[in-house]
């Protein structure tokens, strides 16, 4: 019954987005815009219930809209369908692909527990673990749900043989700092999100040649600092306190007999391991006896179970034939992106030779290539890219900086007021529009030509709303948030706890971003 009301409410939102649409286009009552941009904009009022709703899939009313673009408003199908002409669909394709290869070939695996086993087994150390490894790892792929999904079991697995109680604040804290370190590089280094490449496409052409992947981090580069440091304090003191595990009492007094509650086996691994770098489980363990005694503790205190959780590899061996090839792919790769402007090979050209090598080096198939790349997200994507040229034919462009142009103004005029009012209504409207990438194109195609008439760099408005697109104060808010949630059946920590902190990661950012401030100055973007 839950559901079937669920479907009703979801098909009345869907037609009542629809009338007002109708509405819209038959009345036209908005001064100054003509026919062709009233339809625009009511079939994207139409869309963005849609999305709300989720009565389709998020890429099926994509094509709904792109459709009636065309078919009501008018619009040429060459710049509704613009972005799957030109470089940058491609270069999303072969980024996706990157990902499907580094997750099949093992190395991104190998690649963070390598890091994690850096660390000493504490809490604080494992903490800036999570913050450093998601940090490493990001410019090597471009889905943030990916590194999600491959590296909230790994944190559930070193929790559980800390002795982390499951949905404890310990947990909790290393599951934030986990996302905190895949997401908070993303607006920093372009390769780190398909995101960063979208928001890339919606910049001018000059802005583009002036921001490659280099200049973009450096320009980036304080406000990454501010937010992983800030989030390494707020993490200790939010989580890091109240609840002891049998590593830290062994670190506090070796010779008390305290463990973590409710697990007297994981004292004995902690005499054995804690204090030394990271080792697997099974190095802690030295006899039959003791893993069976452990698994029954664990099973008692609710942490892992047979087939929840496996425990942490003591080594992975040697590289294979697959994990050589995948590593020097990607890291040509990166080293050709990262010196665009010294050889002028195109982002595009070396992200296809890269797919196109994968294949010759059998690192992935054909097989693997159609099931694990996202079409759906790239035909989605690629819609949404072409609404700044749909906007641009159908004059919204104009008539949006002639309308907001005073007001933007004023709020230009500082330059603090300027990056946190695109910050705060970036979470605001978070709520609405699902989609990220959907966010920041709709966003940009409004802002890019009234950055010009203010004297502020378009990069500076993009890379203020792109630091605060993420939010899950809602699980439907954010894919990459899903992404680790589920990876890990919601067993690490509860949603409440960590829609708290999203909070607090969002202030994280807005402070980051008012510290750029002079520096942006000084680089002559503000």
């Amino acid at each position: 019954m839950k559901e079937e009301a669920k479907r009703k409410i979801k098909l009345g939102c869907a037609a009542a987005g629809a009338l007002a649409a109708a509405v819209l286009i038959a009345t036209c009552p908005i001064p100054g815009l003509s026919y062709q941009a009233t339809a625009v904009l009511g079939i994207l009022i139409m869309a963005i219930v849609w999305w709300i709703t989720g009565v389709l899939p998020e890429f099926v009313t994509a094509v709904v809209m792109a459709v009636l673009f065309v078919v009501v408003a008018g619009i040429s199908v060459g710049a509704t369908f613009s972005t799957f002409a030109s470089s940058t669909w491609w270069l999303l394709l072969s980024a996706f692909t990157l990902g499907v290869g580094m997750k099949t070939s093992g190395l991104m695996r190998r690649i963070a527990l390598a890091i994690v086993r850096k660390f000493p087994r504490t809490f604080r150390c494992q903490v800036i673990a999570q913050l450093v490894t998601g940090t490493v790892l990001g410019p090597l792929i471009p889905s943030l749900a990916v590194k999600g999904a491959m590296l909230a079991p790994l944190a559930m697995s070193i929790g559980d043989e800390l002795g982390y109680e499951r949905q404890g604040k310990r947990a909790t804290g290393l599951f934030a700092a986990m996302l905190v370190g895949i997401r908070t590089v993303a607006p920093t280094i372009v390769s780190a999100s398909v995101t960063g490449y979208a928001l890339m496409a919606t910049l001018p052409a000059d802005v583009q040649e002036q921001f490659n992947m280099a200049s973009w981090f450096v320009a980036a580069l304080p406000w990454l600092v501010v937010v992983l440091v800030l989030n390494y304090f707020l993490i200790m003191g939010m989580y890091g306190r109240g609840e002891t595990s049998a590593c830290d009492a062994v670190e506090d007094s070796p010779s008390d007999t305290v463990g973590a509650p409710g697990n007297a086996q994981s004292l004995k691994q902690s005499s054995l391991c804690c204090g030394t770098r990271f080792v697997g489980a099974a190095e802690c363990v030295d006899s039959k006896q003791d893993e069976a005694e452990n698994s029954a503790v664990e099973s008692s205190r609710g942490g892992t179970n047979e087939g929840d959780s496996k425990p942490i590899p003591d080594g992975l061996g040697q590289l294979s034939v697959m994990e050589k090839r995948m590593l020097a792919i990607i890291l040509m790769t990166v080293v050709l992106w990262a010196t665009e402007p010294f050889h002028h090979i195109s982002a595009m050209a070396v992200g296809l030779a890269a797919l196109v090598f994968m294949f010759v080096l059998k690192v992935i198939d054909v097989p693997a290539f159609k099931s694990g790349v996202n079409w759906t997200s790239l035909l989605f994507i690629g819609i949404a890219l072409g609404l700044g040229s749909v906007f641009a034919e159908a004059g919204l462009n104009d008539w949006v900086m002639q309308t907001c142009g005073p007001a933007f103004q004023a709020l230009a005029g500082n330059p603090y007021l300027l990056v946190l009012g695109i910050g705060v209504i970036t979470v605001v409207l978070r709520f609405l529009i699902v989609s990220e990438v959907a966010y920041l194109n709709l966003l940009m195609a409004f802002l890019v030509p009234m950055a010009a008439s203010v004297g502020v760099n378009p990069w500076v408005l993009g890379f203020s709303a792109y630091a605060l697109v993420i939010a899950w104060f809602a699980k439907y808010q954010s894919p990459i948030y899903l992404a680790a949630f589920y990876a890990v059946d919601g067993k690490m920590a509860k949603h409440s706890e960590l829609a708290k902190y999203c909070g607090v990661y969002l202030a994280t950012c807005l402070a980051g971003l008012v510290v750029c401030v002079p520096y942006w100055q000084w680089m002559g973007l503000l």
